[in-house]
């Protein structure tokens, strides 16, 4: 009846340790080591709180060469309303570029040499992009990622932005969106299982009143897709924006509140979204020595 030790299970751990860099060193710290491969990790939030910009970080971040300690991993990457950019992406690609070419100098290195195959062509090259617009189309989709994995095709994350837009506007029965949601997760949670890869996917926030209204009770802030697939999401964060960053002074500060996640306890992280991507909210975004990049080279 007890088939496997423990042992067996901490060592599949190790081999998924080296997670995907958010680029924020407080964030990859709090989550264990960047966004951890085999699970799916959900990330919460309004408009303009950084969803979009956290997944094309980690579609360059996964790419980051081996020699570094990165997965050097390629992304499928679905789109479900037009958010995905790829002039940020080439943006964000570049300054990671140039943080790699300092890190591998700083070592005594020569960068032509160990990032000679990572260029901001092959960034783009290795996001594989695909406008998501109906459930059908969806499952569709995962179907052929899935063919890609067993081809042993190098995805190493999935990121469906925004999960919660495609159903919210394509399903109107709820019993149904909840149906159809729990079948998606199903299927991504089979994946990062099987491959090692991440899953990375979005909801929005909606606003609900509590079941038991009193005169002085505050409205309830919660994701869209509500908690009847919570069991299915392995991690989920929340991000929102500082108070001063709603100004016309805004610094960029930006917060993630860890609500689930299998290394920490319920905790908030501060972060910045600058020209370069996501990045710590201790020091300026220029200072390569706060993004959090696994760094093995011998």
């Amino acid at each position: 009846m007890f088939k496997r030790p423990a042992l067996d299970f901490w060592k599949e751990e190790s081999d998924h340790h080296v997670g995907i860099a958010t680029f924020c060193k407080d964030l990859d710290f709090t989550l264990g080591s960047g966004i951890p491969l085999g699970l799916i990790t959900e990330v919460c939030g309004a408009s303009g709180s950084g969803k979009t910009q956290l997944c094309l970080q980690l579609s360059v971040s996964v790419q980051i060469p081996r020699v570094l300690g990165g997965l050097e991993g390629r992304v499928a990457y679905l789109d479900t309303k037009y958010g995905f950019s790829p002039k940020r992406l080439h943006e964000m690609g570049r300054a990671c570029i140039e943080h790699c070419v300092k890190l591998t100098r700083a070592r005594n290195k020569n960068p032509a040499e160990l990032l000679a195959d990572f260029t901001e062509e092959s960034i783009l090259d290795n996001v594989l992009y695909a406008h998501v617009q109906t459930t059908s189309h969806i499952f569709e989709v995962i179907a052929e990622l899935q063919s890609k994995l067993f081809q042993r095709e190098k995805i190493r994350l999935i990121v469906i932005d925004s999960l919660s837009f495609l159903l919210r506007n394509t399903i109107k029965n709820s019993l149904e969106r909840v149906q159809r949601a729990h079948e998606i997760l199903t299927l991504l949670h089979k994946l990062t299982h099987r491959f090692g890869c991440a899953a990375v996917i979005t909801n929005d926030l909606t606003t609900i009143l509590p079941r038991k209204p009193t005169p002085n009770a505050d409205p309830l802030i919660v994701p869209t897709l509500g908690d009847s697939h919570s069991h299915k999401i392995n991690q989920r964060i929340v991000l929102g924006r500082t108070e001063s960053s709603h100004d016309s002074r805004h610094d960029g500060s930006h917060v993630a509140l860890i609500e689930k996640c299998l290394f920490s306890p319920r905790v908030s992280v501060a972060f910045r979204i600058e020209r370069e991507g996501i990045r710590s909210a201790k020091v300026p975004a220029h200072n390569g020595s706060e993004c959090m990049v696994p760094t093995p080279i011998q």
